[in-house]
């Protein structure tokens, strides 16, 4: 796996093409999936990181992924889970030297990931760690996109949502091809929200701060990693 990678992709998928101007989006996404050491953003750490950049009419801009070195001595966590063991993290570079590439290919931008509240708050905790000021507005999960479109699923996790739109998932919890994943299933919730005439459901990340903790409780309660 290499550590840091750089790509830009001019693949347009036809059907949302437009769809999110049309929902009164103008400023692109920015999809994002991390993972991490375990579940608390203030207690744990970011071991990989991915963005893909799509432009507000659907098409895909650009990819980019880095393994990160949480620090000497920092336990990668559920190695069962994300595959990345120590080694594999010894040679990347610590979040405060991606902090400001990140910060960059999110300005501007909706936040987009797939329970977006998890991603997000590891992401906000990590470039305040490192000085850098994240210039996002508002979010877009695709998880909470499922169910206000009332798709007939069993549960909203990644892997569901994927097969329901018949997204191939390669390596699961895998940061590049989550990402990829989330995508995907983005540009379809686009278009069946157009059909729908729904309404992008964005939420201010401002007051999803405000529930950060609240929300860190209940996950913790349930013993069990947020649902992706």
């Amino acid at each position: 796996m290499s550590v840091l990678t750089d790509s830009v992709s001019t693949v347009t998928t036809t059907e949302s093409r437009g769809r999110s101007e049309a929902r009164g989006n103008r400023r692109g996404f920015a999809v994002l999936d991390v993972e991490t050491t375990g579940l608390d953003p203030y207690r744990d750490r970011v071991i990989q990181v991915a963005i893909r950049q799509i432009a507000a009419d659907g098409t895909a801009e650009s990819e980019w992924e880095t393994l990160v070195n949480p620090g000497a001595g920092v336990d990668p966590g559920p190695v069962e889970v994300h595959g990345l063991t120590t080694a594999d993290l010894a040679g990347a570079p610590p979040f405060r030297d991606v902090a400001a590439t990140i910060a960059e290919r999110l300005a501007g931008r909706v936040f987009v990931a797939h329970n977006a509240a998890f991603d997000w708050a590891f992401v906000a905790v990590e470039s305040d760690r490192a000085g850098v000021r994240l210039e996002v507005l508002d979010w877009l999960c695709t998880m909470r996109f499922a169910k206000a479109l009332a798709l007939d699923v069993p549960d909203k996790s990644l892997a569901t949502i994927a097969a329901y739109y018949a997204v191939e998932q390669l390596k699961a919890h895998d940061a590049g091809d989550d990402t990829r994943v989330a995508a995907e299933i983005l540009l379809r919730e686009l278009a069946d929200a157009d059909r729908a005439g729904l309404m992008l459901p964005l939420v201010a990340c401002n007051s999803a701060r405000h529930r950060l903790k609240r929300t860190l409780r209940r996950w913790f309660s349930g013993l069990a990693r947020p649902s992706r």
